[in-house]
């Protein structure tokens, strides 16, 4: 089994520990086995294998079983999840993959690594659904060998192996595997490319295999070109990514600039066309109008010469309705810190204050500056329209004292309940996504 490992880099080598996606399929048994093989004798990394098991086929308990026993024999631990899949409607392929994905982020460790078991025909199949979904080439270049996954890092050694291959050595070795029924159903896109399009591809182009696999790899260096190239980033004042709108280009230019601004952090993203449509709306509407680019659970917004990466306000809705100084609190809203003020205005640690939102508010008033509407004052502090009636705003003795994530309240340099000894100012960070 070792020979079907090529040399594993040195940081996956010497990881604190590694962990083996073992589903109790024929593609994850021979990488555990290879594994144990390719480390030997040696006492480190340690290997420990992980197995989820979602619930949805009367064999699964017989799957855990066939991994106990390949565990078992190899002297490796096995941790057992078990986990329950809701419906997003996404489809169920897809939330299984979120939920396992959930559990094996948290058993990851600070650089230990997941090792999967993905190989040459799994890499074939994504690029080809990716292409008749119409990814450019970030989705093009397949599944990364190597992605950051929590604290460590996913890597997976069997992409230029075939599954043949695996299932070619595991014969050799005399070594069982599970079969899960619904792979040989053509019902799902993936199946459906597996055994109906592969094959009929196969008889026309018998190395199909290789030439997509090196097609993936130019598309991989294509892309790392393209994400070297600059773009003008920024962050709206609530933290919100945003890429700075240049007037002088054409509308093609900012729709390829946005698809390479979203492919860094997503696969599945907007078409060409719905990309050309907000770069074009975004270069010509008013300063009244805000353009925006709606799919999944994300929103792009075109506002004052931005496209924000929009997140959801209402969050602040959840804020605690009070807070004590100095304790740092988090939840749905974001996660609130304190920091010492210094010379700063600031507030006295371990005092109370009372939560509300600037729709409750008509007027305020910055430290030594005249008392405004709320909705004036906004503006002037660029903050995004779809913010500006739910920042959380918190009082003392009814009197609004800070303003998050801005800063102070007051007419003067000394508003009731701070001054200059007092020493903590808040730190808001609303969540990166809802």
């Amino acid at each position: 089994m070792r020979e079907l490992l090529a040399t594993l880099p040195e940081s996956i080598a010497t990881a604190p520990a590694w962990w083996v996606a073992l589903s109790g399929g024929a593609d994850s048994v021979a990488l555990l086995h290879a594994l144990v093989a390719y480390r030997g004798d040696a006492r480190s990394p340690p290997i420990r294998a992980i197995h989820v098991n979602h619930g949805l086929h009367p064999d699964a308990s017989q799957w855990v079983a066939g991994c106990e026993r390949h565990c078992q024999a190899l002297s490796v631990p096995l941790q057992v999840s078990e986990c329950h899949v809701d419906a997003s409607g996404r489809g169920l392929e897809a939330d299984a993959r979120s939920e396992r994905y959930r559990i094996f982020e948290a058993a990851l460790g600070p650089d230990e690594v997941l090792f999967t078991a993905h190989h040459a025909d799994d890499m074939v199949e994504t690029v080809l659904l990716r292409l008749f979904r119409g990814a450019g080439p970030k989705g093009l270049a397949g599944i990364p060998r190597q992605r950051t996954c929590a604290a460590g890092v996913i890597y997976r050694p069997f992409l230029d192996v075939s599954a043949a291959s695996l299932r070619q050595a595991l014969e050799v070795a005399g070594l069982d595997y599970v079969t899960d029924p619904s792979n040989l159903e053509s019902d799902q896109d993936r199946n459906y490319v597996r055994h109906e399009v592969l094959p009929l591809v196969a008889q026309r182009w018998p190395g199909y295999r290789e030439t997509i696999l090196r097609a993936a790899k130019l598309q991989a260096m294509a892309q790392q070109r393209l994400s070297a190239l600059p773009l003008r980033r920024t962050h709206t004042v609530l933290g919100e990514p945003a890429l700075l709108v240049d007037s002088a280009l054409d509308p093609q230019t900012l729709a390829a600039q946005l698809h390479q601004w979203l492919s860094e952090t997503m696969v599945t993203m907007p078409d060409r066309r719905r990309l050309l449509e907000l770069a074009r709306q975004a270069l010509t509407a008013g300063s009244d109008r805000q353009p925006e680019l709606v799919w999944a659970d994300r929103c792009l917004r075109a506002w004052n010469g931005l496209i924000v990466d929009v997140t959801a306000p209402e969050s602040a809705a959840r804020f605690p309705k009070t807070v004590t100084v100095g304790e740092q609190q988090e939840g749905a809203w974001g996660r609130l810190d304190w920091e010492i003020s210094e010379n700063q205005a600031g507030l006295a640690l371990g005092q109370v204050l009372n939560l509300i939102t600037t729709d409750t508010l008509k007027v305020m008033s910055l430290p030594n500056r005249p008392e405004k509407p709320v909705k004036k004052w906004l503006q002037e502090m660029r903050i995004p329209p779809w913010w500006r009636r739910h920042l959380p705003v918190l009082t003392n003795k009814n009197t609004p004292v800070w303003l998050l994530p801005v800063g102070p309240l007051g007419g003067d340099d000394d508003p009731d309940g701070m001054s200059p000894v007092q020493t903590l100012r808040p730190i808001w960070t609303p969540p990166a996504r809802f």
